[in-house]
């Protein structure tokens, strides 16, 4: 590869791992939209090989002081995040390094830029997408600098095999990267999570949030959805894998034959909501991710207690405060990409006096009702008269008879009817309306709740998706207080997103959950613990002094067998790669450089030394100009030592003997 070419691949490197730092930080969704087009824009010009900014440096200066001006004075008015305008500014400064004269000080300046802009994205974002950025970054930086350095001593344009160079290069940067990996493990330091800062919905978006309202009709598209939207901690914690549990949102009271609504008055906000006893409760610790869209808080069965809530931004997270509405819901007030809180759930909803007003409003039906409506109520549950048993009648009923699909036609009169009568088919939120407008017909009052069912353990946490999404109802009984039914069917409860899709977000999903765990929640406790687990006494080790077996503080005097052979290969391993490294750089001496030795050997003999300026390439011409018996065999004997070790002349043994034997010294005067 001559220079030009190797000159515009080091360009090249350059702008790309400054694109994977730029990538880190857009992936937040932090950045002001005009940021990324402008960046852009310069990384396609200079991928072009189009530099405006060369011939007008003093021109793109005073452009990126008016920027920096116009950003720092949004910051401090309180506009702009500091942090955002900081790294907004340091991509500027990187567009308009790429886009000025290419040079070795140039790549190291927008390399450099590129590191703050890295240094930016660990702050805005913990989403895995920062690691693959990171990776992409440090490999594209070491192969730039790995050809600026080449380029040093080798000016001349000749061909140069850059394969070499590159694998050199690329062990180097493995070698690094473990290195950087065991330094992050072992050297003691606080978690990443300190210091982070909340991402917007990044690069899919946000996909659900809990909807105010409950609209029959259509279809169910959003249970196709394999998007995770809360994750939680529960304790004490399930020993299920996967949940089999509801998830409360919101609760709506009023139906007028095609949708359910809230009709609760928001009370005044506070840091806490309490609704019922506590005790006995479990506690969740629950992240309402970007991709829920929504303020309404969720908790398992029956939620008797919220707070503290935060609300996390790219400026960082800040306490929020909760706004009761009725006996709906409980939501945050601020707006915000995401929010976590703890809530206790009982099992059982607590007894509460309900007044009768209240409960009539619960019995209220529209008055377009169909009459079978009714008559099918009467029908299925008989002479039952306790509000229990005469929901499981009709529950019973309503699962056996219909069926679940999501694909259902467009908007008809009476969607209640068409449910019930007509295509005997639909999704839970017609099973949900079916069961309570029943029990209304019967006097017992209901309310339909929306949420989600079910939850899948990754990692430490359970996950709940999108597709989860799923409305029930809620009955009251004068014995029992409230109670829960559920008429979908089985098969309709839980998420049901293609195969495909659901392996590779539950894939996404798990290296991002490791991800956090390893390395952004990662901290001194942690390290403690990788190094106690390392020397984890065997089961059936004894301690010195007079602990016995059992004792959990006993020290091991031996390890299994299998310690044993895990440690002695990492051991042997580690050895073999030093001992390999350092044979193999003694061995790799390029031939020509023997024969250079040689012939310095060959020149010493006949009192030909260097002088302080002098080297194998000058030295040919001081004889030449003194007329020396020797200047031609030298300078034919340099040329071809330096063909032979930057042009890829090989030299062989038969021509290199030849060369000596010319450069021989006169035998001294008898």
């Amino acid at each position: 590869m001559r220079l030009d070419a190797r000159r515009s691949l080091r360009v090249r490197m350059r702008d790309f791992a400054a694109m994977s730092a730029f990538a880190a930080v857009a992936l937040s969704g932090a950045l002001p939209i005009a940021v990324p087009a402008i960046f852009a824009l310069a990384f396609i010009a200079s991928l072009l090989g189009f530099r405006p900014f060369a011939k007008q440096p003093v021109l793109s200066v005073v452009a990126l002081l008016i920027m920096a001006v116009a950003l720092f004075g949004l910051a401090l008015r309180g506009q702009l995040d500091l942090v955002i305008a900081a790294v907004s500014f340091a991509a500027l400064v990187t567009g308009q390094r790429m886009l000025s004269e290419p040079s070795p000080a140039t790549d190291q300046q927008v390399l450099l830029a590129a590191l703050l802009l890295m240094a930016g994205a660990a702050a805005l974002s913990a989403d895995i997408w920062y690691a693959l950025c990171l990776l992409s970054f440090g490999v594209f930086a070491c192969l730039s600098l790995g050809l600026a350095v080449v380029e040093g001593p080798i000016e001349r344009d000749e061909e140069l095999p850059v394969s070499p160079v590159l694998r050199q290069v690329s062990l180097g940067v493995a070698i690094a990267l473990a290195g950087g990996i065991a330094f992050f493990i072992l050297f003691p330091r606080l978690s990443w999570n300190v210091a982070s800062r909340r991402a917007g919905p990044s690069l899919l978006g946000g996909t659900t949030g809990m909807t105010d309202r409950v609209r029959l009709g259509g279809g169910g598209d959003i249970k196709t959805s394999a998007r995770v939207v809360l994750r939680v901690a529960i304790e004490p914690p399930p020993r299920n894998d996967r949940l089999e549990r509801y998830w409360v949102g919101r609760r709506f009271d009023s139906f007028d034959g095609r949708e359910w609504r809230g009709t609760g008055q928001p009370r005044p906000p506070r840091p806490r909501v309490l609704i019922g006893e506590t005790r006995g409760a479990t506690l969740q610790r629950i992240e309402l991710l970007p991709a829920y869209e929504s303020r309404t808080l969720v908790g398992l069965a029956q939620p008797v207690y919220f707070g503290p809530a935060n609300a996390l931004n790219n400026g960082g997270s800040t306490a929020a405060q909760l706004e009761q509405v009725g006996d709906e819901e409980v939501r945050i007030v601020e707006d915000a990409n995401a929010y976590t809180y703890v809530v206790h759930s009982r099992d059982d909803y607590p007894l509460l006096e309900e007044d009768a007003v209240k409960l009539a409003a619960l019995t209220v039906l529209p008055p377009s009702i169909d009459p079978r409506v009714a008559q099918l109520a009467q029908r299925i549950a008989g002479n039952e008269t306790e509000p229990e048993d005469i929901a499981n009648k009709l529950e019973t009923w309503l699962r056996s008879n219909l069926s679940y699909t999501l694909e259902l036609p467009g908007e008809v009169d009476d969607p209640l009817s068409d449910f019930l009568f007509n295509r005997k088919s639909g999704h839970c939120e017609h099973f949900a309306t079916a069961l309570a407008v029943m029990l209304r017909t019967r006097g017992v009052p209901a309310r339909v709740v929306g949420g989600f069912f079910g939850g899948e353990k990754i990692g430490e946490r359970y996950v709940v998706r999108a597709g989860d999404a799923h409305a029930w109802v809620e009955a009251y009984s004068p014995i029992r207080g409230w109670m829960t039914f559920d008429a979908t069917p089985d098969d309709g409860r839980g998420s049901q997103p293609p195969a495909m899709m659901a392996r590779l977000v539950d894939v996404y999903e798990r290296l991002q959950e490791f991800w956090r765990a390893r390395v952004v929640e990662y901290s001194i406790i942690d390290q403690w613990n990788f190094v106690r687990e390392l020397v984890k006494p065997p089961a059936n080790a004894r301690s010195a002094g007079s602990k016995g077996d059992d004792d959990p503080d006993a020290l091991p005097l031996t390890k299994t067998p299998t310690q044993a052979f895990v440690y002695a290969g990492i051991a042997g391993l580690l050895v073999w790669i030093l001992w390999s490294r350092l044979t193999r750089a003694r061995k790799k001496v390029h031939p020509a450089a023997d024969f250079l030795t040689a012939l310095e050997k060959k020149l010493i003999a006949a009192h030909l030394p260097y002088r302080l300026d002098e080297d194998i390439e000058r030295l040919p011409a001081r004889l030449a100009k003194e007329r020396h018996r020797l200047a031609e065999p030298v300078l034919r004997a340099s040329r071809r030592y330096l063909e032979a070790r930057f042009g890829n002349r090989p030299l062989s043994g038969a021509e290199s003997r030849k060369l000596l034997d010319a450069v021989t010294p006169p035998p001294p005067a008898q």
